[in-house]
């Protein structure tokens, strides 16, 4: 009797998923191509879908999220490295909008359509960043990671219509399924869920955002780092703070920083800058280390592509034994 109970309840919430889930994965974008879940046609890739929507989904508080990347001509072949990696182990992204970051200096949307073709998102779309798009001075010496780095501060904030943002770089490799986002994080909205980091490089981007801060009308009366200026050859400085290869940011927290920086960051920085005014606005911080939930940040091609090549060999070794 418990046993037939067992399989009625979970029949009920199965059936209760797939109406929620049904119009994101069945419905395209214009531009897009649909194929989603019907892709994933090995038994044992099923079988983590369903056990990610039953444990994962089923009863969380968790808010509703966009996932974003940012690509330009040399991280979009990463993006299409991991995103293997991504379809296998994190369905939780195939059920929300998923936003693209393109360079358009690389090329225009046309482009990026056929580009990110491998893409096969129910709900994808496309942000475009020409920034700067002019030859005032305020841009000269301005590197391409920093152009790509400030689109992170942003774009999301302008073309994100959720409460939250999963940012993803590139060249992060989703190792395994597992519970990789904890409704606990969310209990007191924080501004940034993200892993802990150490140290900050180079040493006087600190004592610079202090000194910006005392620019912001609304961050002059708030606390700040008071930190001595660092030695001239000072190269790091150790102090907890965040960093932003996998996490997720308060998409109102994001709007208001926004607005603090018409042009350029005060430093060339987006985790750095975000985890700042955070900090100095007495924000919920979050730290969790991501690599303990599944993720691996790999900036090696060659090492990245071995682990892509273990991960995908162990699904295809698991599917052959089960």
């Amino acid at each position: 009797m418990l046993a037939c109970r067992s399989r009625y309840i979970g029949a009920l919430c199965y059936l209760g998923i797939m109406r929620d889930l049904a119009p994101k994965l069945l419905t395209p974008l214009a531009g897009t191509r649909p194929r989603g879940p019907k892709s994933l046609s090995k038994p044992s890739v099923c079988r983590r879908w369903t056990i990610a929507i039953f444990v994962g989904m089923v009863a969380s508080n968790i808010p509703d999220f966009t996932t974003c990347v940012a690509v330009d001509g040399h991280c979009a072949k990463q993006l299409e490295g991991v995103w293997p990696t991504w379809k296998l182990h994190r369905p939780e992204i195939f059920q929300r909008p998923f936003l693209a970051i393109c360079d358009w200096a690389v090329g225009d949307e046309r482009f990026w359509q056929r580009r990110l073709r491998f893409l096969n998102h129910p709900d994808w779309r496309i942000a475009g960043w020409s920034w700067p798009d002019t030859d005032d001075s305020e841009f000269a010496g301005m590197t391409q990671r920093e152009r790509m780095l400030t689109a992170w501060v942003k774009v999301p904030p302008a073309a994100v219509e959720t409460p939250y943002f999963l940012k993803l770089d590139c060249d992060v490799v989703a190792t395994k399924t597992c519970d990789w986002i904890l409704p606990k994080w969310f209990s007191e909205k924080p501004a940034i869920i993200a892993s802990p980091w150490g140290y900050t490089k180079p040493a006087h981007w600190l004592h610079d955002l202090d000194k910006w801060a005392m620019t912001i009308p609304a961050l002059v009366p708030l606390r700040a780092l008071d930190l001595p200026p660092p030695e001239p050859d000072q190269g790091t400085i150790r102090y907890k703070r965040i960093a932003s290869w996998c996490c997720f940011i308060d998409t109102t927290f994001a709007q208001t920083v926004a607005d603090y920086v018409p042009g350029r960051l005060p430093v060339p920085s987006q985790d750095t800058y975000h985890w700042y005014v955070a900090w100095r606005q007495n924000e919920t911080i979050v730290k969790t280390r991501m690599h303990k939930l599944g993720w691996s940040t790999i900036s090696s091609d060659r090492r990245r592509k071995r682990l892509i090549a273990e991960v995908l060999r162990s699904v295809e070794e698991e599917g052959c034994c089960g």
